[in-house]
C-alpha cells in the first residue's frame, strides 16, 4: 500500500530534534494561544515534507501548556491521495496531547484533480481522524465554530480549481451573515489564498502577475463583506514565503495574515524550514509571533513580520 510506503520513506530520512533552549510557553492568561500553519503539501514523492512537519510537531512536544488550537491553512497534501492526508493526520496525531482542537481548511492542490463531492469527503474524513479535529458537513467546504466564546470561519472553493477559489455567492453571503453574528468581536475567518493585491502580491507569488496567488474572482467581494466590520482576521497560506514585512497587513477594519509554509520550502530572504505563527488572544490586544518550529526558536521580535501586537478595538 502506498501508506505503508511513505511510512517507510519518512522513517529512513533523519529528522533533527528542535532545540530546548527557548520552548513555547503558553500564557495561561490568554482567552485563546492558536498555534498556526500553512501549507505541509504532504506527496508520496518527497518523504522531506512529512518530515519537515514532523520536526515542527517535535517542538509541540515540547511546549509549556496546551494550545487551544492547531490549525493548518490548506494544501495538506500535493495531490489530494488518500495516503497522502494519512500521512499528515498520523503525523499530527503523534501530538494530540499538546492542542485542544485542530481545525484546517483545503487547499487548491487538496481538490484540483478530484472529484468534488468525494474529495470533500476525504478532506473531512482526514480532520476527523485527529482527535479534537472540527470538520464540517458532506454538502461544502465551508463552516464555522465556536472555540472559547470565539467564532472561526473556515472557508473553500464551492467548485474544483486549479490554483484560485471559487467562492459563490451563496457563500458570500454566509460569510457576511456569520460575521455580522459576532457583533465586533474578534473573528478568524480561515482561508487558503490570500485577496489579490494583499501580503505583498505579486511579489509574493514571484512576479506572476497581479491575481495570481489570491482567491481570485472574488478577492473584491470578500474584501467588501471584511470592511464592514471591525477585528476580523483573515488568516491564509498558498504563498509559499517566509517570514517578511508582507506576512501581517492591518486594513483597520481586517488584518489579513499570510502564513508561510510548515512543509515544502520558503521563499523570500528568510528561508528556514518548517516555519509559522503562534497567536495569542487577549481581551484588550491580540499577540502574533513568528517561530521556527523545525528548529525550536522565534524569530527575533526586530526581524520585519516576525512580532505583532495589534490591539483589539
Amino acid at each position: 500500500m502506498l501508506i505503508d510506503k511513505m511510512r517507510a520513506a519518512l522513517g529512513a530520512v533523519s529528522i533533527p530534534e528542535p532545540s530546548k533552549d527557548d520552548p513555547i510557553v503558553l500564557d495561561k492568561n490568554a482567552k485563546l494561544n492558536i498555534i498556526a500553519w500553512g501549507d505541509p503539501q504532504i506527496s508520496f514523492i518527497s518523504p522531506l515534507r512529512s518530515a519537515r512537519m514532523k520536526g515542527a510537531c517535535r517542538d509541540l512536544a515540547n511546549m509549556q501548556g496546551k494550545a487551544d488550537v492547531l490549525m493548518l491553512l490548506g494544501d495538506i497534501c500535493e495531490f489530494g491521495k488518500r495516503a497522502e492526508l494519512m500521512m499528515a493526520g498520523e503525523i499530527i496525531e503523534e501530538v494530540k496531547d499538546t492542542f485542544s482542537h485542530f481545525l484546517a481548511v483545503s487547499g487548491n492542490h487538496d481538490i484540483r484533480v478530484r472529484a468534488y463531492r468525494p474529495q470533500l469527503e476525504r478532506f473531512n474524513g482526514f480532520i476527523k481522524s485527529v482527535d479534537g479535529g472540527i470538520a464540517g458537513g458532506n454538502e461544502h467546504y465551508y463552516f464555522s465554530t465556536e472555540i472559547n466564546s470565539y467564532k472561526f470561519i473556515m472557508m473553500g472553493s464551492d467548485s474544483t480549481a486549479f490554483e484560485s477559489s471559487h467562492i459563490s455567492d451563496e457563500q458570500l453571503k454566509w460569510l457576511d451573515g456569520e460575521i455580522a453574528a459576532c457583533g465586533g468581536k474578534p473573528v478568524f475567518v480561515l482561508n487558503h489564498q490570500t485577496l489579490d493585491r494583499t501580503n505583498g502580491l505579486p511579489v509574493t507569488w514571484l512576479g506572476r502577475g497581479d491575481w495570481r496567488g489570491s482567491v481570485g474572482k472574488q478577492s473584491d467581494a470578500i474584501k467588501e463583506i471584511f470592511e464592514k466590520y471591525k477585528n476580523v482576521y483573515f488568516i491564509t497560506g498558498h504563498l509559499h514565503y517566509g517570514v517578511s514585512k508582507y506576512n501581517f497587513e492591518d486594513y483597520g477594519a481586517y488584518k489579513a495574515l499570510s502564513l508561510p509554509t510548515v512543509g515544502v520550502l520558503n521563499h523570500g530572504d528568510f528561508g528556514k524550514n518548517g516555519q509559522g505563527y503562534i497567536i495569542s488572544v487577549y481581551d484588550d490586544k491580540i499577540i502574533i509571533r513568528a517561530r521556527v518550529f523545525a528548529d525550536g526558536e522565534y524569530v527575533d521580535k526586530d526581524y520585519p513580520g516576525a512580532y505583532f501586537e495589534v490591539p483589539v478595538d
